[in-house]
Order: C-alpha cells, then sequence, then structure tokens
C-alpha cells in the first residue's frame, strides 16, 4: 500500500444481532434521499413526481416550471413502465413536451434531486452535473434542428431505477435547459486583491483569480431576493452565469468568513437590457475581491460522497477535483477518510470489497477477510507530493444489496 499510514483500525466483526438494531437507531428520518452530498442547486426548471407500478401505459409524472426563465411549463410523460423481477428493476420512457413561450436549444438534462423511499437507486444515467445530481441527456432527442420549440415534444429516454421489488416511489428533478437565443451572460472573477482596493489591478499575475469561491444570482421575488444559479469559480477564479433575461440582478460572493475578506461592493447590483439587436447585453465585468486573513484547519477538496451498490453512482465513479492554492505560507498534509454513510433503514451494509486511486495511484484497499466482515472506517494519509492542482478520483465499493462507503479528501495544515 506504498508506505501509507493507517490511523486506526478499519474492520472488526459485529455480532450478528447488534448490527440491525444499530441500523434502525437512523430509521426515524422520512426525509427524501437527497441524490449526491451537495444541497440541490436552484436553477432550472424543477419539479416533482411519483412513479406507480399500476399506473398504466401512460401517465404525467409531474411539470416542471421557473418563472425567472420563461413562462409556462415543461410537462413530464411517461409510458412503457415495466419491472424486472429478475434484477428488481423499473423502467419507463419519458417524454419532455414543451409548454413555455420560448424555443429550447440543446443541451437539455433531466436531473434527479433526489428519490423518496431512500434505498431506491437511480441507474444507467448519462451524466453527473456540475452540483453533482445524476442526470438523462435529451441533447440528442430534440429533433433535426436541435431545438424543442414551444408545444413540441422530445424523443422518448429510458430511466432506470433499482426498487428491488415492484413499488411506488417519488423523485425530484430538475430539468437544466440551453441557453435560448438572445439571451444574456452575467460573468466576472473573483481575485486575490492583494492591496484591499476592490479593482482587479494589471498585470493579472499581481492579483490572480481564486478557485473554488461560490457565487450566486438573485432576483427580487416576492420582495424577497431569490437565488436562482449558484456556480462556483473555476481554476483561475472565473464564474459565469448565462441564459439571463433582461431585469435587475443580484451577484453575491460567499467565501469562507475566516479565510477572506471582502473588498468589493457585495452583493453586486447588474441591470441587463436589450441592445438595438433586441438582444439581451451581456455584463462581463461582475469581479470581486478578496484578502486573505487566515485559513482554516481543515478544508475539503472533495466529497463526502457515497458510492456503493445502492447508490445512484452505482459501485464505480470517476471524477475529478481541485486542490485551491494557498493564499498564505502554509504546508498541508492530505487525507482520504473511507466511512460507513448514514443511511437510514434496519438493512446491513456488508462491504466485500473497496478501492480508491488518486492520479491513478491506488491510495486504499480493502477485502473482507471473514464472512459477514463489517467495515468501520479508515484515514489515510496520502504520499508526499501525490496531491496536484488538478486531480482524478476513482472510486470502488461493493458487495450486498445496500453495500455502500462515503469517501472524503481533505487537508490540514502540516
Amino acid at each position: 500500500m506504498f508506505g501509507l499510514k493507517r490511523s486506526f483500525i478499519h474492520y472488526f466483526l459485529v455480532p450478528a444481532l447488534l448490527l440491525p438494531l444499530v441500523m434502525l437507531a437512523f430509521s426515524c428520518s422520512e426525509r427524501p434521499t437527497m441524490v449526491g452530498e451537495r444541497a440541490e442547486s436552484p436553477s432550472g426548471f424543477s419539479g416533482k413526481g411519483e412513479v406507480d407500478p399500476d399506473a398504466g401505459d401512460s401517465f404525467l409524472l409531474g411539470t416542471a416550471t421557473d418563472s425567472t426563465i420563461a413562462e409556462g411549463y415543461i410537462a413530464v410523460w411517461a409510458y412503457n413502465l415495466s419491472y424486472d423481477d429478475t434484477a428488481g428493476v423499473v423502467s419507463f420512457d419519458v417524454e419532455l413536451v414543451n409548454y413555455t413561450d420560448m424555443p429550447i436549444p440543446a443541451p437539455i438534462h433531466f436531473v434527479i434531486t433526489w428519490i423518496m423511499p431512500r434505498d431506491i437507486a437511480v441507474m444507467e444515467f448519462d451524466g453527473v452535473s456540475g452540483d453533482g445530481f445524476p442526470f438523462y441527456d435529451y441533447s440528442s432527442k430534440l429533433g433535426p434542428d436541435n431545438v424543442l420549440e414551444p408545444l413540441e415534444k422530445t424523443e422518448p429516454v429510458t430511466m432506470k431505477f433499482h426498487t428491488g421489488e415492484p413499488r411506488s416511489f417519488s423523485i425530484g428533478f430538475r430539468i437544466d435547459l440551453g441557453i435560448a437565443p438572445g439571451m444574456g451572460t452575467i460573468a466576472g472573477v473573483v481575485f486575490r486583491d492583494d492591496n484591499r482596493n476592490g479593482v482587479r489591478d494589471r498585470c493579472d499575475r499581481c492579483e490572480p483569480g481564486i478557485p473554488g469561491i461560490t457565487v450566486t444570482l438573485e432576483v427580487m421575488g416576492d420582495d424577497v431576493p431569490e437565488v436562482i444559479f449558484i456556480r462556483q469559480t473555476d481554476r483561475d477564479g472565473y464564474f459565469e452565469f448565462s441564459g439571463c433575461k433582461e431585469g435587475l440582478y443580484k451577484v453575491r460572493v460567499h467565501p469562507a468568513p475566516e479565510m477572506w475578506e471582502i473588498t468589493s461592493p457585495n452583493p453586486l447590483i447588474v441591470t441587463l437590457v436589450k441592445g438595438p439587436d433586441g438582444k439581451v447585453q451581456n455584463f462581463m465585468n461582475a469581479n470581486f475581491g478578496l484578502y486573505p486573513i487566515g485559513g482554516p484547519l481543515e478544508r475539503t477538496l472533495f466529497g463526502p460522497i457515497t458510492i456503493g451498490t445502492m447508490t445512484p453512482y452505482g459501485s464505480l465513479l470517476d471524477s475529478t477535483f481541485v486542490n485551491p492554492p494557498s493564499m498564505l505560507p502554509i504546508v498541508y498534509t492530505f487525507f482520504l477518510e473511507v466511512l460507513l454513510p448514514p443511511i437510514m433503514g434496519p438493512f446491513p451494509i456488508i462491504v466485500d470489497s473497496a478501492a480508491a486511486w488518486i492520479n491513478d495511484v491506488q491510495v486504499f484497499d480493502f477485502s473482507a477477510e471473514l464472512p459477514d466482515t463489517v467495515f468501520i472506517g479508515e484515514l489515510i494519509e496520502l504520499p508526499e507530493g501525490l496531491i496536484q492542482p488538478d486531480n482524478t478520483i476513482r472510486l470502488y465499493t461493493n458487495g450486498g444489496e445496500f453495500a455502500a462507503l462515503r469517501f472524503r479528501v481533505f487537508r490540514v495544515p502540516f
């Protein structure tokens, strides 16, 4: 294991009668499963629906609305519902019908944001959204012009969920849309403001962009600011909100208060107007200055995220993460934390095998030595020099029907 340091014993045998009692202690919550570990982003048309095995040949799964983007709604129709007894999987075809007042170009992603009951998992999805939720892609289902016009419907996409048995379940969903012609963009850079004057000075090397900072876009809804988009700055500190109608917006930056002082107006008020060509004009200078005042003792770089047979990501996940540069002269030690997830329900979590690779180096390897061996947890100090500014990560968990482990990469000052 490449000389990695183990900080506590990672498994032991639990008596057969004890584990159900431990798991029952968590069964009081009835909140829906959040697909992934992060909060649901409010951007995009959103809705919810229920899947009933006895619903018949076709049924309206739900409607998705967002008046900040367009008037009207998108109808979500499901049909050809079937259940595979051998695999324990329910599948159905889904079409989207555009009842808004605007044409919708590609890409169009149907994002699953939560599932109830918690032990149901989405399967064979096409990708993962920027905020960590699985989606089905309709971008190639829009017809020859690659645009979903008002009153048009998409071609069907097959969706699959592992239910274990025929039963009803509910899902929350969001439909992320492409940018309609004539819509505007608000963009900017969050930068290190070394002289604290609130303005990004040239050259750029002197006041570089800061990655990993959260920025929100707000509109006024019922006299209360309403967040409609959430972004994180990229490795150059850049962020962008596209598909904006004309109107008044507030752009707000959310740095860690123990680490950064905000030197620019926050929020920044932006008004988008139409130009002579009838298109909404862009605003590309929504910049925010931050001045370093300290650093947290610990910072999570990836996760926590739950991987396993009962999760929406399945048993194997390939992803990436960024190690933001420190604005202070600090040397960090990096760790991989692997724990049992806080699963609700009276069922055992039996993991037969698990592994993790970072930048193609295997940093974690678990294999059950005896039947019913229960994994408890492991904290691994990562080799010096392994973590780079940009990193790849592969996570694997396999075992029983409810096998799952939660992974997190973090750093602490040396």
